[in-house]
């Protein structure tokens, strides 16, 4: 009997003894996690301006520059070379990389650097669909960081382009609007592109046409009234039209 005590005491010690030996492979999964994703972080920023400098043309554009930033859907339309259009009044950077979140967490190069008047934001589909909360909480720190940087005076918002592809997530597209506009009215020097209406047909709905053949990416026409509407924020009075080139990034 005594010796099965001794063989319990001695299993209950070996088992107290595992636990720290067990749980260490777990501390180290969370100190590896925690140190990836301060890694991840830093080279987001990294890769933001890695892509920045490879497409700046000129260091720092001037103080009456308009920047024009946008993220995967805008990326894929084809707006005229902004150097033709109106150099160093004007500089477009469209990019996969470039999301609300993203430009907020890297806004010393992706907005200050270039010590904008005008700030004009494009925001994806997926902005309204899937990470609305994100986008706001995005918008609101871009909002205070212009104030920090003494940077873009006026912060303009442009919601997503609700397409002929996008048609059955209109109300939800919609709603996210409606936040958009409401988000403005409260946030100084704010406001929002309207454009769905820029885009609208007579009947007042964005017109399929101008998303051929795919019903997503803007064509010739809808993008000579965008840039049209870009061109005015930089002070252009004379549109220039043309046929559009491949990238929108200066």
């Amino acid at each position: 009997m005594k010796q099965q005590l001794y063989s319990e005491d001695d299993t209950m010690r070996s088992s107290w003894l595992l636990i720290p030996i067990l749980a260490l492979p777990l501390v180290v999964a969370f100190i590896t996690s925690t140190d990836w994703k301060s890694q991840s972080a830093d080279a987001s920023c990294e890769n933001v301006r890695i892509f920045l400098e490879e497409t700046d043309q000129i260091r720092v554009s001037k103080d009456s520059s308009t920047l024009i930033l946008g993220g995967s859907v805008f990326s894929q339309w084809r707006l005229r070379s902004t150097k033709e259009l109106a150099q160093n009044l004007l500089r477009v950077k469209a990019s996969p990389l470039l999301t609300p979140t993203t430009i907020a967490k890297c806004f010393e190069r992706t907005v200050a650097h270039y010590r904008p008047i005008t700030l004009v934001l494009f925001l994806d589909d997926s902005a309204g669909l899937r990470h609305a909360e994100a986008t706001f909480n995005a918008l609101d720190e871009i909002n205070a960081l212009r104030a920090y940087w003494s940077v873009a005076p006026s912060f303009i918002v442009v919601p997503p382009a609700i397409t002929p592809a996008l048609k059955s997530q209109t109300k939800k597209l919609r709603d996210f609007e409606s936040r958009l506009v409401a988000w403005t009215k409260t946030a100084t020097g704010t406001s929002l592109l309207d454009i769905n209406t820029l885009l609208a047909n007579d009947r007042g709905e964005v017109n399929p046409l101008l998303f051929w053949p795919d019903g997503k990416t803007l064509g010739n026409e809808g993008c000579e009234r965008l840039q049209n509407t870009l061109l005015g924020y930089a002070g252009v009075k004379s549109p220039t039209t043309g046929i559009p080139k491949d990238g929108v990034s200066s």
